[in-house]
């Protein structure tokens, strides 16, 4: 890739890490952040190098858990709209990026009241201190905690906490979606 851009005659660029991601996106790190944007201008020089559907520069996104939604309120994708609606409304002009993600299967919340879901905002730093405590929705206030993106086997199954294996877990135990001793 680089060769590719010296020969356009771009010394300015240096790409110092080609990555492919779980989800087959190709992401390329520049020596510093501002070059981004030339090389995103620059992009009829370098895209035959990659087989790739679009190109765009990389956005900070910030996810969080909200805990204890009432599943009969948020169930239908109608309600999930509402939702939505309401959390971009009521908390600071948030906007979600993408749909809100239930981290209970569709078959497990017919049996329970309560469940957690994940929600992605593009937001800017100073907000993201009010994300890690709550979010007003439906005329109620639910705690939130900061969502950490690991692979399943990174967590451990007693006790929910990351980076930490089951075997050896001398903790209290805690429930994957709603982090009570139950």
């Amino acid at each position: 890739m680089n060769n590719t851009l010296k020969k356009a005659k771009i010394d300015l660029i240096v790409i110092t890490i080609v990555k492919t991601q779980k989800k087959n996106n190709i992401v390329l790190t520049v020596l510093k952040k501002y070059i981004a944007e030339v090389l995103l201008a620059q992009r009829a020089i370098w895209k035959h190098v990659f087989d790739v559907k679009s190109i765009k520069k990389d956005e900070k996104w910030h996810k969080i858990v909200i805990h204890s939604l009432k599943i009969e309120i948020f169930n239908t994708k109608t309600e999930m709209k509402n939702l939505k609606t309401e959390l971009e409304l009521y908390n600071l002009k948030l906007k979600l990026i993408i749909n809100s993600i239930w981290l209970m299967k569709s078959e497990n919340r017919s049996r329970n009241k309560y469940a957690s879901m994940i929600l992605t905002f593009k937001i800017e730093a100073k907000m993201q201190r009010h994300l890690k405590k709550w979010l007003l929705a439906a005329k109620s206030t639910y705690w939130t905690v900061e969502y950490w993106d690991y692979w399943s086997n990174d967590q451990c199954q007693k006790c929910q906490i990351f980076k930490h294996l089951q075997n050896k877990c001398n903790r209290l135990s805690r429930c994957l979606y709603c982090e009570r001793n139950h």
